[in-house]
């Protein structure tokens, strides 16, 4: 079957998280790069939709509200309808589900692009054999541009996507500082939430650090989602008057413009850390050893990226829980002492 080259309009689909999100969006890079003319249409989720709408790159974004784990078809006819709207002449289902792959063949778009080996494969007329759970491990930006050479599109290297600050998010943290006194120190956010997504440390050890941090001048803004008030409030209790705690008062653009005007971060494998380094923020990311999170495939992608790890010998398939010697690894065996060094040495540079 003919390439279309080039192709006037393309979709690119991921439906589900912040962080996967920001890292399919160098593949919008690429396809720019190849050809600057070329129309590039975003399916996402609610969850990542705003990486898709402030990278400036992309050109249109639509949601699919149903998309999720264990929504079987429902909806499939509905967002055929929705696609098949785009006209777009190519499709790249970088998140591949069943639902996802009907969608697109129903939508009748002539190049539907897909990894290879499910059995709804057949579904994609251009299948790419990738292997992304088999070592030696890429990383997963690398594997997301690679989906583009039945394009044409080829990248040596990944180029991170971009998130534009809004000019009104940026003043509404700057008004939110202004409130709390703390637009003259240096900001340092710690995040110590992940939605239950990866293994953590304790509130404890943020608090901690926080403390320490602080007794160098900096303020300390604690980060997290609605349902993360309980953790939020307690890390700042134990950092201090020089905490604020944020958790569940900011948008995700709001939260970005917040990470862009700080001068680190600290977080574990969670969306805002990838959110962190998307908007130029030094990062302390903190990875548990499992497969899952695995840094050659998962880290953060910016220019001023730490992944810190447990000092043990291991890479997980799973968490063995209390059966593994070395449990709980993230909070017995990385260090507060570590990871203060490790700040230090960026707050250094700041």
């Amino acid at each position: 079957m003919p390439t279309l080259v080039p192709p006037r309009h393309v979709l690119i689909v991921r439906t589900d998280h912040l962080g996967d999100m920001l890292l399919t969006l160098p593949a919008v890079h690429a396809l720019k790069v190849a050809d600057p003319t070329c129309r590039v249409s975003v399916l996402a989720s609610p969850a990542n939709a705003e990486a898709a709408r402030h990278d400036p790159e992309v050109d249109h974004v639509e949601v699919d509200p149903l998309e999720a784990k264990g929504s079987g078809l429902r909806g499939v006819r509905a967002l055929a309808r929705q696609l098949r709207g785009l006209r777009c002449d190519a499709a790249v289902v970088v998140h591949p589900t069943p639902r996802l792959a009907l969608a697109v063949f129903l939508a009748g778009i002539p190049i539907r692009i897909g990894t290879a080996y499910r059995a709804y494969s057949l579904l994609f007329n251009r299948r790419i054999r990738q292997h992304r759970r088999r070592p030696p491990w890429r990383h997963e930006s690398q594997y997301n541009v690679e989906l583009l050479a039945p394009l044409g599109v080829r990248a040596a290297t990944v180029t991170p996507g971009t998130w534009r600050v809004g000019p009104d998010e940026a003043t509404m943290v700057e008004r939110l500082l202004r409130t709390h006194d703390a637009l003259a120190a240096p900001l340092v956010v710690l995040h110590p939430g992940n939605a239950g997504s990866a293994m953590n440390w304790a509130a404890a050890q943020y608090g901690d650090l926080g403390r320490r941090l602080a007794a160098g001048g900096v303020r300390i803004a604690v980060t997290g989602g609605r349902s993360e008030g309980e953790l939020t409030a307690e890390v700042a209790r134990l950092v201090g008057a020089a905490a604020i705690d944020l958790g569940g008062l900011l948008t995700l653009p709001q939260l970005a413009a917040l990470l862009a005007r700080s001068v680190l971060y600290v977080g574990s494998a969670t969306g805002p850390t990838h959110l962190a380094a998307a908007v130029g923020t030094p990062v302390l990311a903190l990875y548990s050893p499992l497969h899952s999170s695995a840094p050659p495939r998962w880290r953060p992608l910016g220019a001023d990226v730490h992944v810190l790890q447990p000092a043990v010998d291991v890479v997980c398939p799973k968490c063995l829980g209390p059966a593994c010697p070395y449990y709980h690894c993230m909070q017995r065996h990385l260090s507060v002492d570590a990871v203060e060094q490790a700040a230090a040495r960026v707050l250094a540079k700041a």
